[in-house]
């Protein structure tokens, strides 16, 4: 059990970084074909994702019996990834 809360983590953090990375090659090649202002981030749901990340950092966190502090932060991390990436119609 020891093994799973050493590896769990690193493939999380992995995951994250890879969706994060072929995120921003989609959003730069948007960028060359189509030239916006985005103003102040109102066009994404960033904020939201943020708040829902941590609600369920804190409860994913919990149900392991580990840490507050590192399922709260990787929960605001994976909820701004993902509410960055979605755009408000």
């Amino acid at each position: 059990m020891e093994i799973l809360r050493i590896i769990i983590p690193l493939l999380i953090v992995c995951v994250v970084v890879v969706y994060i990375i072929r995120t921003v090659k989609k959003r730069q090649e948007a960028d060359k074909d189509e030239v916006t202002d985005k103003g102040d981030g109102e066009d994404t749901y960033m904020s939201e994702g943020m708040s829902i990340g941590i609600c369920l950092g804190v409860a994913v966190s919990t149900a392991l019996n580990g840490e507050l502090a590192i399922g709260i932060s990787v929960g605001m991390m994976l909820g701004m990834a993902i509410g960055m990436s979605i755009k408000k119609k």
